[in-house]
């Protein structure tokens, strides 16, 4: 019995002293007393809905670096085109050849009358009558026929022919009544009958 107290007053103190005495671990609360004792819930907030952050620029491309120039290519030197020749001139050419040639002049009939007056003249101081007239006429026709002759050769000219070797190919021969100064190895334009000092 002394003991029994003892116990129940050990048992006071620590309960006036120290904490209540708590139930085993193993011992679930009843549901109801839990319910009880628990605080309301409070909602959890809802977070806002995340709103996406804008995306940053992009950044500015680098400039491409500039290309170097190519090298200037050295000047190759080039000998000048030689001109074109010039176009052949069909009508000009060189004197080659020039050939002289002494013309008898044209005989009129004052030459021949002249020359048969003479000559009948001439011919009547021979022979007695019938002789002198056969002498007489044959004067005059001698006459006449000597007198156109030497009207031709009083009237006698030169006259050249002129070869031109010409510049397109082959040759031309010309006769022209003076040459003006040109002679062989001369060049001149052939117009017609006619040679120009080209």
């Amino acid at each position: 019995m002394y003991k029994k107290s003892l116990l129940v007053l050990a048992l006071a103190v620590l309960t006036a002293c120290g904490p209540a005495p708590q139930p085993p671990a193993d011992t679930a609360p009843p549901p109801a007393e839990t319910a009880a004792a628990a605080p309301e819930a409070t909602p959890t907030p809802v977070p806002a809905p995340a709103v996406a952050p804008e995306p940053a620029p992009a950044p500015a491309p680098k400039p491409k670096p500039k290309p170097r120039p190519a090298p200037a290519p050295e000047p190759v030197a080039v000998a000048p085109a030689a001109p074109p020749p010039p176009p052949v001139c069909a009508d000009c050419g060189v004197i080659s050849s020039v050939a002289d040639e002494r013309v008898k002049g044209e005989a009129s009939a004052l030459g021949t009358l002249g020359g048969a007056a003479a000559g009948g003249v001439a011919g009547s101081q021979f022979g007695k009558k019938s002789g002198k007239i056969l002498a007489t006429i044959g004067g005059a026709v001698i006459g006449g026929i000597a007198g156109r002759e030497v009207e031709k050769a009083a009237k006698a000219e030169w006259i050249h022919h002129v070869t031109v070797s010409m510049d397109a190919g082959g040759t031309r021969t010309v006769t022209v009544p003076r040459m003006e100064g040109l002679g062989v190895g001369s060049r001149v334009r052939v117009s017609g009958n006619q040679l120009i000092p080209n």
